[in-house]
């Protein structure tokens, strides 16, 4: 536990640890025993001390700016006894000067206590009025305006404490001519805007007028009671005060040389609101606020530019039309000076478009807003943006000289757009897609304008014969004939404007111009695909004739029919799908008259010739309800039930939207998905337990640094915590025993956290249960009944591993209920063991047939002097064919004594590993193997001596190594020498085994079969693989 401190002055040890507590911002909670005591007095009566080391001192004040809560009022008389007392010469005086005087800032509020907070708010500005009272005084010129700072910024916590001293204010900045004179005029200036606010104005006494000298101060009146309710109306100024204010005002612009860009800017706001004030008395104020500021247009000084376009707003008439024009130049010259920060450059664009003064002016600066390559984004499309504005003038004068033609605003469009041109090839969701896309709406915006009612806007006939809309109507149909991926955004951009009631009727002929432009240049293909966005707007809309759409969907259905085969089968049920939604768009929105020949051959051909079912029977279904149901009703049918709240249709356009009547269920008493439909694997696993090592790859073409070693356990059945939600239903009604679904599409994806690579979704056609009766009805199956159903359909899961280590695949599915809505849930995982990675090596095509088992051989010898070495792990290097390279492999070895019989050990191989056998060695084991007729294409060597224990032994002899033996206790001996002895019977041969591993890898089985148990010498070139391996031989023989 900590240590509390003591509670008299603290020594310099324990201001340092203080002062450490505080700054350390990893444990908040050590500043909490330091709390207790008096810091603020403690620290303040520390800056004296002798014994105290000069560097924390400062850092004391600090602490009292910076850690320390806001002071009471209560402690004020100390901290003012402390700065009087303090030596004038002390370095430390101006900080401490600072700190009291933000005390008293943040303590005091009006109304103050006339007895207890007054008597030394005075002394304290007295003693501030007292350094400040010697103008000109050059040794402690920096003290005088560190004062008139201070008093400065008591004036704004207390507003009006200096209204009374507003003359000998006006006297100091007067006299004062050294670089103090800034903090005199701020001060002033202060000073002058407070009694403005205050009404001290319309008072017949002059606000310049002084009773006495500075000192000693007394609280102005109005502070030390409430503050009266603002009147309803504000008394004019009398004519002896207009005269002061004009003269304060003139001091104040006299000397605008002496400010830095912050006080100018500071001091222009003051001067604005104080100016105002008596402007209607005294109009010359404005012409004398021109002449003395006016000059500041061609600051470089972006806060300066920033204050004189203030003064542009408050004084509109001091400012002409030149005026407006040469500031208008100078904003267009800011936005392209490339050594400006983006936020000065975007803010002179936004002051040309947003202050009507300059708006006007914009299009005579048109080449000044060709965005930059280098430029960034934002300043991009806010130069778009003025680019859009000029652009949009459909006559003439709007452009930048005069006598052009109208052509011109369109070559500004392409050529501001060449800035963003990557937005072509870039993808839709691009930020460059949405500023290029973003301009030409403004285009349309600015040239028809919303109207204040919102149903109309002005400008659009002249819009729909201009030169600029039909260019960019050209620029559309352009981009998505050249770039499908834009067609995404394309699609937007119309709906943005046929939901816009004002710009309805851009859309619609937007529309047009895509079916008359785009569509004759399309080809049928897959391709297509990405135009069925649009092909479904121009569906949607009554104004825009079908038959070029419905001219190339029916090419595009006999595309499809002749492209299908058995790798197509997803895509030709996916595209017809879709063909046939959008055949059931135009029978919802057209009248059945307009479209019915065309139509009604569309839909026979797809019934007679699509080889896809689901998708003949929509049609088939369109084309009943095309020629037996009379328009207008049809319109209506095809209109109920479409889109309910909260259900998702299977696909754009179903046919099946009316929800089925019968009741639903409580989701929360409905089972698991998992209950309905199983996924269970072909082939089991050995290993029906096992667990990831997930470790960093070393290698050259290793992950990002940092990666976690961590142990997950893999295990068919899923925890507690993972377990797979219940199906996500929308509107399904179905018994308690069933649950029906069409007979129709069910899509199942798989997604791992294992190094699996992107698994491909699979599509099954239809989904089969346990019927009870008849029809389609899924039941839960229970594991009795598992084994015996036959209603199943399969499904390949395609792995691309990075790495050969187990894992789990979480599995996730939807299908289509009885009245064809979602039904989408996950399933079990799936488990995916190491004998999953087990693959045959890969054997060159000019290899002859009956030379296979001798390459596989030799690669297998290969393999495996490689993978050895003098130590543990070995290193190789092998050239690639063609010279293009060489792989490196780097091998491990490890051993693995398996006591069992002969018997089990040559089932199990021939049972799971006899693909991977290349070669057998011993006459028993030969002519045990040969009888047996299950391992085949091997070398046979009958006649070959056993192999020599001490080429493999796990001490290897080394002369540059010390020989490192084990030492046993004498009762081990025994037990010792019975293993060795029972496994040295190694009388039958050996077996070589050679897995590849994907991506690169392999693993190399010697197995010395004895008669009572066989020793297993494992080599690879995947070290982590090995912590498997053990458990599969485990598994493998049990």
């Amino acid at each position: 536990m900590d240590r509390q401190p003591p509670t008299a002055l603290l020594s310099p040890q324990e201001w340092e640890q203080l002062l450490d507590d505080f700054a350390s911002s990893s444990n908040p909670s050590r500043r909490d025993r330091w709390l207790h005591l008096p810091l603020l007095d403690l620290a303040v009566s520390s800056l004296l001390r002798r014994d105290l080391p000069s560097h924390l001192k400062p850092l004391l004040l600090s602490l009292v700016d910076d850690h320390l809560p806001p002071p009471l009022p209560s402690s004020l008389p100390a901290l003012l006894a402390s700065l009087l007392s303090f030596p004038p010469d002390h370095p430390l005086r101006d900080h401490l000067l600072v700190t009291v005087v933000s005390a008293f800032a943040s303590a005091l509020a009006a109304p103050i206590s006339r007895d207890h907070e007054a008597p030394h708010l005075a002394a304290l500005v007295d003693a501030l009025l007292a350094a400040a009272n010697r103008p000109n005084h050059a040794p402690d010129r920096a003290a005088r305006a560190l004062a008139c700072d201070a008093l400065r910024a008591l004036d704004a916590a207390l507003p009006g404490l200096l209204a009374e001293a507003l003359g000998h204010l006006y006297a100091l900045a007067a006299a004062e001519r050294s670089p103090a004179a800034q903090s005199y005029l701020l001060l002033l200036a202060s000073a002058a805007r407070h009694a403005v606010r205050l009404g001290r104005l319309a008072s017949g006494a002059s606000i310049l007028a002084v009773a006495g000298p500075p000192t000693p101060f007394a609280v102005p009146a109005h502070l030390l009671s409430p503050l009266a309710a603002p009147g309803a109306s504000v008394a004019p100024p009398s004519e002896v005060n207009v005269r002061d204010t004009r003269k304060v005002l003139a001091l104040l612009m006299d000397r605008p040389q002496v400010l830095t860009p912050a006080a100018a800017m500071e001091m222009m706001a003051i001067l604005a609101e104080v100016a105002s004030a008596v402007l209607q008395w005294a109009p010359a104020i404005a012409a004398h606020i021109k002449v003395q500021f006016g000059g500041m247009v061609h600051s470089s000084s972006p806060m300066l530019l920033h204050s004189l376009l203030t003064l542009f707003v408050q004084f509109p008439d001091a400012f002409g039309a030149e005026d407006e024009r040469t500031m208008a130049h100078r904003l267009a010259l800011a936005a392209r000076e490339v050594h400006r920060p983006l936020a000065v450059r975007l803010l002179a664009l936004h002051w040309l478009l947003g202050s009507g003064k300059f708006r006007n002016l914009v299009p005579g600066l048109a080449r000044w807003f060709y965005p930059a390559v280098f430029d960034p984004l934002a300043l991009k499309a806010k130069k778009l943006d003025c680019l859009a504005y000029v652009a949009a003038g459909v006559d003439g004068e709007k452009v930048a000289a005069a006598d052009r033609a109208s052509d011109q605003a369109t070559r500004l469009l392409d050529d501001g757009l060449v800035c963003v041109s990557a937005f072509r090839w870039l993808p839709a969701w691009s930020t460059e897609t949405g500023v290029a896309f973003r301009a030409l709406h403004s285009v349309l915006v600015g040239a028809a304008p919303h109207s204040t009612d919102g149903t109309s806007c002005s400008g659009a006939r002249e819009l729909l014969n201009s030169t600029i809309f039909h260019h960019l109507q050209a620029i559309l149909v352009d981009m998505a004939s050249e770039h499908q991926g834009l067609v995404p955004v394309i699609a937007d951009f119309t709906n943005r404007l046929l939901a816009c009631n004002s710009h309805r009727w851009a859309g619609e002929r937007l529309l047009r111009t895509l079916d008359e432009c785009l569509l004759p240049r399309l080809e049928p293909g897959y391709q297509l695909a990405s135009y069925y966005p649009i092909f479904e707007k121009i569906a949607q809309n009554e104004t825009v004739p079908q038959h070029h759409l419905i001219e190339l969907l029916t090419k595009q259905m006999v595309s499809l029919t002749k492209k299908h085969g058995p790798d197509t089968e997803l895509k030709s049920w996916s595209q017809g799908s879709k063909v046939v939604g959008i055949c059931r768009v135009m029978l919802k929105h057209h009248h059945s008259s307009h479209i019915f020949l065309p139509l009604s051959h569309l839909l026979v051909l797809t019934i007679e010739s699509f080889p896809d079912l689901e998708v003949r029977d929509h049609a088939r279904i369109c084309l009943r309800m095309l020629s037996c149901v009379p328009g207008k009703k049809l319109r209506h049918i095809m209109g109920v039930g479409e889109q309910p709240s909260g259900v998702t249709p299977s696909h754009p356009g179903s046919l099946y939207d009316i929800p089925s009547p019968r009741a639903a269920q409580d989701l929360k008493s409905m089972p698991d998905l998992a209950s309905y439909i199983h996924l269970e694997r072909v082939v089991p696993l050995i290993v029906k337990q096992s667990w990831a090592l997930t470790l960093p790859n070393f290698s050259v073409q290793s992950r990002p640094s940092g990666s976690i070693l961590s142990i997950q356990d893999v295990s068919s059945a899923p925890s507690e915590q993972e377990n797979p939600t219940g199906p996500t239903i929308e509107r399904i009604g179905y018994r308690q025993e069933t649950l029906r679904v069409m007979d129709s599409k069910v899509t199942i994806t798989f997604s791992s956290s294992a190094h699996f690579g992107k698994i491909p979704s699979c599509h099954i056609p239809f989904i089969l249960g346990e019927p009870p009766g008849s029809g389609m009805d899924i039941v839960p199956i229970d594991n009795q009944n598992r084994e015996e159903s036959s209603y199943c359909a399969s499904v390949t899961i395609e792995l691309e591993p990075q790495e050969p280590s187990p894992g789990l695949i979480d599995v996730s599915v939807e299908a289509n209920t009885e009245n064809c809505q979602v039904l989408s849930g996950s399933l079990k995982p799936i488990t995916v063991g190491i004998e999953d990675m087990f693959l045959k090596a890969s054997v060159p095509p000019d290899t002859p047939r009956e030379g296979v088992a001798m390459y596989y051989q030799d690669l297998f010898h290969a393999l495996w002097e490689a993978c050895d070495s003098s130590t543990n792990t070995g290193r190789e290097t092998f050239p690639l064919s063609g010279g293009k390279g060489s792989a490196v492999i780097d091998g491990t070895r490890s051993v693995k004594l398996l006591e069992v019989t002969p018997k089990v050990l040559i089932g199990a191989v021939e049972r799971y590993l006899a693909s991977f056998v290349v070669s057998v060695s011993g006459g028993s084991l030969v002519t045990i193997l040969r009888g047996n007729g299950v391992i085949k294409n091997v070398m046979w060597e009958e006649n070959v001596p056993d192999a020599s224990v001490g080429a493999d032994a796990l001490v290897p002899y080394s002369p540059d190594n010390n020989l490192q033996l084990h030492l046993i206790d004498d009762e081990d001996i025994g037990v010792g020498a019975e293993r060795y002895g029972h496994e040295s019977k190694r009388e039958m041969g050996t077996m070589r085994v050679m897995i590849f591993l994907p991506p690169r890898y392999h693993l190399l089985f010697l197995l010395e079969v004895g008669r009572a148990s066989t020793l297993v010498r494992i080599r690879t070139d995947h070290w982590p693989c090995l912590a498997y391996v053990d458990e599969y031989l485990e598994a493998l023989i049990s």
